[in-house]
């Protein structure tokens, strides 16, 4: 779990690596052993991203799941984070 802050958001960030014996049909993890985890990642993201924060008291927490970390896929990776916490 990656923890951030902002000026306005408290961020955590479930990074889940995994190698390639992970992946499945296709060579892709959605189809593999694991793909329930690359599922929950995303759904936490729907569900408690930038649209539905979460409200503690007075902050607020932005709940986001990335796509499993892979060396040979880093750049997709890099591109969600960029893109699910706004980053320029």
């Amino acid at each position: 779990i990656l923890f951030l802050k902002d000026d306005m958001l408290y961020y955590q960030i479930f990074i889940e690596p995994k190698g390639d014996q992970f992946k499945g049909i296709g060579s892709v993890f959605s189809t593999g052993k694991e793909a329930w985890k690359l599922k929950f990642l995303e759904e936490i993201t729907t569900k408690y991203g930038a649209t539905n924060l979460l409200k503690h008291e007075t902050n607020e927490y932005s709940l986001i799941g990335l796509p499993f970390y892979n060396k040979k896929t880093e750049s997709t990776f890099k591109s969600s984070i960029k893109k699910k916490i706004n980053i320029k």
